[in-house]
């Protein structure tokens, strides 16, 4: 899969597990600072909150990922990948958990 196909496909995999909580009134848009920010003022939820946490790592390991797939492929590129897939694992037990 290309990198940038991997990117779109880690997006939607976050967005999806998110908006799969009926427990949210507003939906998640994407994964840009400014939407998980607009999610979470529509929704109520503290900024301390673990689930922005999580929110925040993938969207800041994804813009990495889009940095480092203009290189050549790398060992780190390849480990921040399988770190994101770890993160959506933990995204998904959060967002399980959650209710408002």
């Amino acid at each position: 899969m290309s990198d940038f196909l991997n990117r779109i496909d880690i997006q939607r995999r976050a967005i999806k597990i998110v908006n799969s909580n009926n427990s949210f009134r507003f939906h998640l848009a994407g994964l840009s600072i400014n939407a998980v920010e607009k999610w979470r003022e529509q929704n109520d939820i503290s900024i301390e909150h673990d689930i922005m946490k999580m929110l925040l790592k993938i969207s800041s390991k994804i813009f990495f990922l889009s940095n480092k797939s203009q290189e050549q492929i790398t060992e780190d590129y390849k480990i921040l990948s399988t770190e994101v897939d770890n993160y959506l694992c933990q995204l998904e037990g959060l967002s399980k958990n959650f209710n408002v």
